[in-house]
């Protein structure tokens, strides 16, 4: 064998595209509940592989969360991109008149916000979107015409990823890729997770809308606090740093190169491999926001501090594998009708 074919082999040991960085160093103390460390585990093709274990509490240490609500007409709330005309809004006075004049019912005469007010009604909107329900059956028992937001609650995960991430024959996009919901997408460097992009269509089915803050998060329906949208975005970072990493261990950087030019040749996972960087992600502030999918093999993510990694698990915390739904989702029709039940 040649030098050439040795270096080679040598290098598939590890995959082709193992990313030259050094994970643990990126990951801020302040995020970690105890040191990462390195165990045996099963990814989500079956194959057995070294993992780092990072334990993370589920609350960002390096910036406040919210406002996602305004109280009143005079306040200012979150972020949300408008499903008519695909524009980002602030979720202020002026835009939820834009949606009473398209027949919503968004705040009282005296100017007193429609929101979710407690725990109790955040979990109304979850059982009627992720049961199907009718627009006039959330009507009568459940929740419309309100803006969704609740504080989230500090939880201890532990999230799996590849020590040498390694590139699958094909890429998996985004609406076929299958993992534990409690994954998401992979983990910001403060410890949050990324999640897919909002399944906008269902939400607005029941004239509701639920904004991000202005790092790009929210509370999910396990309570949890996670991005859409990556800070980096939101920020306007311009610095190419890693910000993260996706479930299959690829890095994921922020929006711009470390020039601050637009990242150029991204595949359809919004990736690519250039200047001796690795196979890497960058986050933008269009769909899909994170990641497209996964170049290779996921590791997961479960609740507490756990020993046991294995990505074929998809169902993890009673629920079935995710899948990549945003603007992609059922739509709900006329807007009285909710969409089928997740994964219909």
């Amino acid at each position: 064998m040649n030098c050439r074919a040795l270096t080679l082999c040598l290098f598939s040991s590890i995959g082709l595209h193992a990313a030259p960085v050094d994970l643990p160093a990126l990951f801020d103390k302040r995020a970690l509940v105890k040191p990462i460390t390195e165990l045996e585990g099963i990814l989500s093709d079956g194959t057995t592989a070294t993992v780092y274990k990072i334990v993370v509490r589920s609350l960002p240490f390096d910036h406040a969360m919210g406002p996602w609500a305004p109280a009143t007409l005079k306040d200012k709330g979150g972020y949300w991109e408008d499903t008519v005309d695909k524009k980002l809004y602030r979720v202020d006075a002026d835009y939820l008149r834009l949606l009473n004049k398209r027949g919503w019912n968004m705040f009282d005469a005296d100017g007193t916000v429609h929101r979710t007010k407690d725990r109790s009604e955040f979990d109304k909107v979850a059982r009627q979107e992720l049961a199907g329900w009718t627009y006039e059956q959330a009507a009568k028992d459940g929740i419309t015409n309100s803006i969704i937001e609740l504080q989230p609650s500090e939880q201890v995960v532990t999230i799996f990823l590849p020590k040498h991430p390694k590139a699958s024959a094909k890429a998996t996009p985004l609406r076929q890729a299958r993992f534990s919901p409690r994954s998401g997408l992979g983990i910001s460097t403060n410890g949050v997770r990324f999640f897919p992009p909002e399944p906008v269509d269902r939400i607005t089915a029941f004239k509701n809308i639920a904004p991000l803050d202005p790092k790009g998060g929210h509370t999910g329906f396990g309570h949890e606090y996670h991005y859409h949208r990556a800070p980096s975005v939101m920020d306007g970072d311009q610095s190419g740093k890693v910000v993260g990493f996706a479930l299959d261990g690829f890095p994921v950087r922020g929006p711009t190169e470390a020039d601050g030019s637009a990242p150029q040749k991204l595949d359809s996972i919004n990736g690519h491999d250039h200047d001796g960087l690795g196979y890497h992600y960058h986050v933008s502030n269009v769909w899909p926001y994170i990641v497209g999918g996964f170049n290779g093999p996921l590791g997961t993510a479960v609740l507490g501090d756990v020993d046991v990694c294995d990505a074929t698990k998809t169902g993890g915390d009673g629920g079935k594998g995710g899948k990549g739904k945003g603007k992609g989702a059922p739509k709900g029709g006329d807007g009285k009708k909710g969409p089928p039940p997740e994964g219909k």
